[in-house]
């Protein structure tokens, strides 16, 4: 259902993604948003032996009024759901993330030394907190507050994610964390909720809230390791959108530095899923007079 193409096909979900880019094309202020999910069939091995990914992110703000200021980056995300507590059947604070190994721990530190740091990211998947019981619902609860208690909730972002703290709590079913360390579980999770653990949706807004090179406001979260600035990286980007040749290379060099070997030679395209989330500045201004003239 991550496939834009599944979805109209299917008619299945109450919400898709022309619905989606339908409500963003209303945003005033001449943004221009658009969300694609592409979905790439590729050899069962790719992710084992060279991606350690399940789907890649790329986000691409385009400013045709301020060029300096735009920029692109992509992340390859290893997905993990959260498993019930094999005891009690619930999704309590027993419950964990079980399907991390060493090895493929190992396999992720290796090419995040290729990638560079914060390349890969883990996609934690696991009931909203209205869905676990109502005991551990409250321990979830107590380390949010804890987490967001210092936070100053200030311009225009901070406003919104405070009015969103207030409407849902917080709650989300995908959290984006660091891949420096294997996920714990459920409460180790939300201990690091909000700091080196997001919401997927409060770590793309993260993206684009202004940057602390230009003002005191950092963004909402900017403590943890999840989320560092945002950065050119034109080699992820060439990996995560499925081109041969940067694949090619990665595949040899992870070879050099004690891969497994056994990666097929003809391997084309990674990860499997691609999420782009593209945000366009002066769009609708003619190409040759878009320019903001500062001079």
């Amino acid at each position: 259902m991550l496939d834009a193409d599944t979805q109209r096909a299917e008619e299945s979900l109450p919400y898709n993604v022309d619905q989606l880019n339908a409500d963003l094309a209303a945003v005033e202020d001449d943004l221009d948003f658009e969300v694609t999910l592409d979905t790439y069939p590729h050899n069962t091995a790719m992710e084992r032996y060279v991606s350690q990914s399940d789907f890649g992110l790329v986000l691409t703000y385009d400013n045709r009024i301020l060029p300096a200021e735009s920029w692109s980056t992509a992340y390859l995300v290893q997905a993990k759901r959260l498993f019930r507590n094999a005891h009690s059947g619930e999704y309590d604070e027993r419950a964990g993330f079980h399907a991390v190994n060493s090895d493929q721990q190992t396999r992720i530190d290796r090419l995040s030394a290729i990638l560079g740091k914060g390349a890969l990211r883990y996609g934690l998947y696991c009931p909203q907190t209205a869905s676990i019981p109502d005991q551990t619902r409250m321990k979830v609860r107590a380390l949010h507050t804890r987490n967001l208690g210092d936070e100053i909730f200030d311009f225009a972002a901070g406003l919104a994610l405070r009015d969103a703290l207030l409407s849902s709590g917080g709650d989300s079913g995908i959290w984006l964390t660091s891949t420096e360390e294997k996920p714990r579980g459920l409460l180790g999770l939300h201990s690091e909720a909000f700091r080196s653990a997001l919401p997927f949706t409060w770590f793309v807004i993260e993206h684009f809230t202004p940057r602390a090179t230009h003002r005191a406001f950092a963004g909402l979260t900017r403590r943890g390791s999840i989320l560092s600035e945002s950065r050119e990286n034109n080699r992820l980007k060439r990996i995560v959108t499925g081109e041969h040749q940067a694949i090619r290379e990665l595949i040899d060099e992870l070879a050099k530095v004690g891969e497994d070997g056994e990666a097929p030679a003809m391997i084309t395209v990674l990860p499997r899923h691609t999420i782009t989330i593209k945000v366009t500045v002066g769009k609708s201004l003619p190409a040759d007079t878009a320019r903001a003239q500062l001079d």
